[in-house]
């Protein structure tokens, strides 16, 4: 462990002032100070572990075990009767607690670190007011919603001028409501028709228009087409009847009983849900009536608002206009405005937008030198986007395979210095150290033209990123099986 501190000091130092030397006129031109480039490297270190790591881990297993055997330590425990690979036991345990850490600190440290060197480099004065990127455009193909943004803050998340149009999925329900419809002439007329659409089982403000008496849909294409139940309710009504009295006759309003029913529901022939409070005898009026059905397929919304913010676990519009059309040729959408609101079925997280920027510079050609986009990031952007060019496909799947084979390099490092520690003789310490700097070349040199080759789409994504550990493990497992 005291070599691997060594080693890992000195490699970190060297990688942090040969990038400071290249970034040092960048960074005085955006105003940082010597503590915020110091807060700005240790920042760094997460991401620079997946390759320093490795590198001076192999370093101090060969020191260590060139040290054994110079000292004639390894044969003195063969001879005690500890085989090879128990001998390697501690070695390979600890390369796996390495894998874990790189792994664990790749995904959830390293995308965290970035995001903060992000702000500081924009300076305090930028992350409060944040840097626009305009005309964003992202399809979720998946669940069929289309972000059409005017400016994205890719510090704060927040959006300006965003639209979304999202398709209306099952549970949404069309309603018509009616003061009153009645058949006249051979057809339904209705008056004080509103319509709504309820967008969701639990959407608490749905959109609501008046509509002409015509869209109010028909019960059926005369009275008694529908099976209504409802309960019995005696109705006195004053019927006009004729009386003579003494050679006059008069006509008088008469109270009637009339068998009337109230509390009534049916089933319409397409499904719909029908509710009145009351019906007359003959069924050709009907008091309160309000249908509902399934909204049709092919609806969708139209969410616009002047600004949006991410509060946590859904995008908040400000100053809203929502159209809602009921069909592909819908051409009187229904229309609600407020103030603000909550779109709580928009799944897309800022996160996601910010990982959209990134690889969409894959497609502008800028192709990535090293696994820099995280597993939840691919995985989101393959879900939302199930057919991607084919170059793109090729990019992703290799950055994919690449996280995660870098932490596996660890354990290959054990495999690889064990053979090449572990000989007779009293050699200089040196020896294992300068050998260390050939295989460390070899093997990420290899890793590097496979990663390149798999991101070109010239080999498939899993041999570019697993083909140099898997030959490097095997060899070494091989030397080291044949140790005597």
């Amino acid at each position: 462990m005291v070599p691997m501190g060594f080693c890992l000091g000195g490699f970190m130092v060297f990688w942090l002032a040969f990038d400071l030397l290249g970034q040092v006129g960048s960074l005085q031109q955006r105003g940082l100070g010597i503590g915020d480039v110091a807060w700005y490297y240790c920042l760094e270190v997460p991401e620079m572990l997946s390759t320093v790591l490795p590198v001076g881990f192999l370093l101090a297993l060969l020191y260590a075990l060139t040290q054994h055997s110079r000292h004639n330590e390894i044969t003195a425990i063969r001879a005690a009767g500890v085989g090879m690979w128990r001998l390697c036991l501690p070695y390979l345990g600890m390369g796996l607690l390495l894998v874990a850490l790189l792994h664990v600190g790749a995904e959830r440290l390293a995308p965290d670190c970035r995001v903060l060197q992000e702000r500081l480099l924009l300076g305090k004065d930028a992350v409060k007011d944040g840097v626009w990127r305009e005309r964003i455009d992202v399809e979720n193909a998946a669940e069929r919603r289309v972000w059409n943004i005017g400016a994205f803050n890719e510090a704060t998340g927040d959006m300006r001028r965003p639209r979304v149009r999202l398709w209306i999925g099952p549970g949404a329900r069309q309603a018509w409501m009616a003061r009153s419809v009645s058949w006249t002439n051979g057809s339904w007329r209705a008056s004080g028709v509103t319509e709504s659409l309820q967008r969701h089982q639990s959407d608490a403000r749905p959109p609501v228009a008046p509509r002409p008496a015509s869209d109010f849909p028909s019960p059926g294409k005369a009275p008694g087409d529908l099976d209504w139940k409802g309960e019995p309710w005696t109705v006195w009504v004053p019927v006009p009847t004729w009386v003579t009295n003494a050679g006059v006759r008069t006509n008088l309003l008469v109270p009637t009983a009339q068998a009337w029913r109230t509390n009534l529901t049916a089933t319409g022939p397409e499904g719909e849900s029908w509710r009145a409070s009351a019906m007359n005898p003959s069924g050709t009026w009907i008091g309160e009536a309000r249908v509902e059905r399934p909204a049709m397929p092919g609806a969708w919304r139209l969410v616009m608002g002047d600004e949006a913010r991410w509060n946590g676990a859904a995008w908040v519009f400000t100053n809203v206009t929502e159209y809602v059309f009921r069909g592909a040729k819908d051409g009187e959408p229904l229309l609600a405005t407020a103030a603000s609101a909550e779109l709580e079925d928009a799944a897309e997280t800022p996160d996601l937008f910010r990982s959209e920027l990134r690889i969409n510079g894959l497609r502008r050609g800028r192709v990535l030198r090293r696994p820099e986009l995280t597993l939840r990031e691919i995985d989101e952007y393959r879900r939302i986007h199930p057919v991607l060019p084919k170059d793109l496909a090729a990019a992703l799947e290799t950055q994919w395979h690449a996280r995660w084979a870098a932490p596996w390099t660890c354990l290959v490092v054990v495999l690889i210095a064990v053979p090449f520690g572990v000989t007779p003789g009293r050699r200089n310490v040196f020896y294992g150290v300068a050998g260390s700097i050939g295989l460390a070349f070899i093997y990420f040199v290899l890793q590097r033209v496979g990663f390149a080759m798999g991101q070109s789409g010239e080999v498939p994504g899993w041999a570019a990123a697993w083909i140099p550990n898997a030959v490097f493990a095997v060899s070494g497992a091989w030397m080291t099986s044949r140790i005597r």
